[in-house]
């Protein structure tokens, strides 16, 4: 309700452009085109393609075009997987490339899709880089140690951070490890093929057990209930995988 007053309130000829296709950046768009038929969606077609419900009319843009609002010029500029949902196909290496892009831009000031406007976008953006790089050299510091899994390297880079984010910040170190690989900056005897085959049940399973085991009183024997968690995980594998296998043999 509050957006359809938003959209009444605005022009008839109304550009709505959507820079990706996350559900935060698009739910509103049913309401908008039910209050302006005629508004225009501006999106690259990828975006357009994962965009359900729109029927109105459509702009692709790819990088480069000018927009013309008002009598101001917009360059539209493409910056691919510029974010960190690893889910969403996130990218740390062009994560790194689109921050030094902007900061060659020298904007003077920064409207961001989430957060509030910033005057200051060089000062935020060295900051962003600052952040990530130190992340980052933790991270290697943790495989120069001797780490090969995830779990071992979150443990060791995140061992003061709650264990209820460690399933987050996994996400983030995969997306390190991956653009230390790009550059081949991880020390010779890590095997990126070793820490891949780590990333999934395997780390669950260890994160759960940990996890649990934190949350326990010391009374309580952790060690043999964490011990039982780790083999009922290891149980519910192999019973999927069995199961997997007469499937596919049936």
């Amino acid at each position: 309700m509050k957006l359809k007053k938003i959209v009444d309130a605005l022009p008839r000829k109304l550009i709505v452009f959507v820079t990706h296709h996350h559900r935060d950046h698009i739910g509103g768009l049913s309401a908008i085109q039910e209050s302006n038929p005629d508004a225009v969606l501006v999106a690259h077609v990828k975006t357009r393609n994962r965009i359900d419900g729109w029927s109105g009319k459509y702009t692709p843009v790819s990088g480069g075009e000018n927009i013309y609002v008002n009598g101001q010029s917009l360059i539209v500029i493409l910056l691919r997987k510029s974010f960190l949902d690893i889910r969403s196909g996130g990218n740390m290496t062009e994560y790194f490339q689109t921050t030094y892009k902007f900061l060659e831009l020298s904007p003077h000031v920064v409207i961001p899709m989430h957060g509030r406007v910033n005057l200051w976008p060089k000062h935020m953006l060295c900051g962003y880089l600052k952040n990530r790089r130190s992340r980052e050299e933790s991270i290697l510091k943790a495989t120069e140690d001797g780490a090969q899994t995830l779990f071992d390297i979150v443990s060791n880079v995140y061992s003061k951070v709650d264990r209820s984010f460690w399933l987050a910040a996994a996400s983030n170190v995969r997306l390190h490890i991956d653009n230390l690989a790009v550059e081949n900056k991880l020390p010779e005897g890590f095997s990126i093929q070793k820490f891949r085959a780590s990333c999934g049940f395997s780390f669950k399973v260890r994160w759960a057990a940990g996890y649990t085991g934190s949350r326990i009183p010391f009374k309580i024997n952790k060690r043999g209930l964490i011990m039982s968690v780790i083999a009922a995980g290891a149980g519910y594998f192999l019973l999927f995988a069995c199961k997997k296998k007469k499937t596919i043999e049936s």
